[in-house]
């Protein structure tokens, strides 16, 4: 089954401008959700029109990739914490996301948020993405969070159970990929980034171990962890290649599939790939969701090949470097670029393996 996508998706969509107002404007949640539920079966049919083997309800009840935190469990100040992204000209955006500042205890079962209607839609296997419990480390706040609780390690371990759940629900209710994004393991390596870590390796191998929990007991699925380095409105965090830290990612994650950022310079080349044990798929995120500008196809299969040297062809898959939207405003890039960048993964994906 691992083999089977060769053409993959990472889960966010281009929300449509009515969804987009609807949050702006705060309308009342029963309209939210039926605005929802409308933009989630367009975006299935988009992907299925695309001729994607695999398809995502496109995140489309999120505010940001990690808001399953919040739809999920009590517990969390939604946008209590601070952070920012940047671009290549050095412009910074920043924005809330959520600090824990209570003991979490269960709200939702993602299984009936963001899988049971996808399922009523289509005959495809779907994808649900979560984000890196690992993650929401960072986002913990002095003098807030530590009165909620005695230690980051002790929040982790509350987290980690209430996915491990969400995870075990959902691939019994039939859900085909679950996938965890993790973009912050590609910058605990960046001094510039986080200045604030002693022992960045280290560090990483306790977040990959936590992370980790969340598919223990997880059957009939695939597993993914996905790495890019920030994807914030066509803006980054990380500029670190994989060289550093790709043994202790790569080769310590339990997972089916590798998802990994290669659409620029700053991933460097693909030697760290040495590191990926054998049997797992390494999905090439070479396509970029940060500008519309079209990948060229002889291109990609240039560099699917490339990666070929390091990579068995067989374990290797395309798909875009992250989300088109890892937040509800989406990157700088238009709905057709979108649609006409999913259309080129399938293309090559039929190209190079024989099917997407």
């Amino acid at each position: 089954m691992a083999a089977r996508f060769s053409a993959d998706i990472l889960g966010s969509f281009l929300r449509p401008p009515y969804l987009l107002e609807a949050r702006q404007k705060g309308v009342p949640a029963a309209e939210l959700a039926r605005l929802e539920d409308r933009a989630i079966t367009e975006v299935v049919r988009m992907q299925e029109a695309a001729g994607l083997p695999i398809v995502s309800d496109g995140e489309y009840r999120r505010k940001l990739f990690f808001s399953t935190v919040v739809a999920t469990a009590h517990g969390f100040d939604p946008e209590g914490f601070e952070r920012s992204h940047r671009d290549e000209q050095g412009s910074v955006v920043r924005f809330g996301v959520p600090t824990p500042v209570a003991r979490l205890t269960r709200k939702a079962s993602l299984v009936d948020l963001e899988y049971r209607f996808t399922r009523s839609l289509t005959e495809r296997p779907i994808k649900v993405t979560m984000p890196s419990p690992s993650l929401m480390l960072s986002y913990w706040k002095e003098g807030v969070s530590d009165r909620a609780y005695p230690s980051k390690d002790a929040f982790l371990d509350d987290l980690v159970r209430l996915m491990n759940e969400d995870a075990r629900a959902l691939a019994a209710a039939g859900a085909a990929y679950l996938q965890i994004d993790a973009p912050q393991y590609t910058y605990i390596t960046d001094r510039a980034v986080r200045p604030d870590i002693a022992d960045p390796l280290g560090t990483l191998r306790k977040m990959v171990a936590a992370d980790n929990r969340v598919f223990e007991g997880v059957t009939g699925a695939l597993t993914g962890l996905h790495l890019c380095r920030g994807n914030y409105r066509s803006r980054f965090t990380g500029t670190k290649p994989y060289d550093e830290y790709a043994e202790t990612v790569f080769a310590g994650a339990r997972v089916s599939r590798l998802l990994l950022e290669y659409d620029d310079y700053r991933s460097g080349d693909f030697g760290p790939l040495r590191f990926v044990p054998p049997g797992v798929t390494v999905v090439l995120g070479l396509v970029t969701t940060k500008r519309s500008e079209l990948e060229r196809e002889d291109e990609l299969v240039r560099r699917i090949d490339a990666a070929a040297r390091v990579v068995p062809l067989e374990r290797l898959a395309l798909s875009t470097q992250c989300g088109f939207a890892s937040t509800f405003e989406g990157n700088e890039i238009t709905p057709d670029a979108q649609r006409a960048k999913l259309e080129l993964i399938v293309r090559t994906a039929e190209r190079v393996w024989g099917h997407a």
